[in-house]
């Protein structure tokens, strides 16, 4: 059995999936992707929007190349229709830039599956940052 396989089966993923996984070893920041499935030769695809590059296609193995803990993964609940339509969304971004605030893996994969483009991550940093900005302010008068 191929790698991309044994990746898929072992965390049961399916069209429409989400997977999140940490970008450091602190578990601060989390990386989001959508497990897209399989095609005609049994190459099984992600979509993730990074950073310098964008949205894109890459496959099951290379994704978790160097994971060494999933943080969650959350099952699609659509049926396979709606699983479909997904796809074809997630396909639709290809090429879309990477912007931090605006258009991170969070974004994107919201957008995808919940047709919001937002980022809690982004929400909550900028909300700490202007808490720390507002602690400032007071205890400098």
């Amino acid at each position: 059995m191929n790698r991309n396989l044994q990746l898929v089966n072992h965390f049961n993923l399916k069209p429409g999936d989400r997977i999140v996984v940490p970008k450091s070893n602190w578990q601060l920041v989390q990386h989001h992707a959508l497990y897209l499935g399989y095609d005609e030769f049994g190459n099984h695809y992600m979509c993730e929007n990074v950073i310098g590059i964008g949205v894109r296609l890459t496959t099951v193995r290379s994704f978790f190349n160097g994971v060494k803990k999933v943080t969650r993964i959350e099952s699609y609940t659509g049926n396979n229709y709606n699983r479909k339509i997904v796809v074809q969304n997630a396909l639709s971004k290809l090429g879309q830039p990477y912007n931090l605030i605006n258009y991170n893996c969070e974004s994107f994969v919201n957008e995808v599956l919940l047709r919001r483009a937002q980022s809690n991550q982004v929400q909550n940093a900028l909300g700490l940052l202007g808490l720390a900005l507002l602690i400032a302010v007071v205890t400098r008068k």
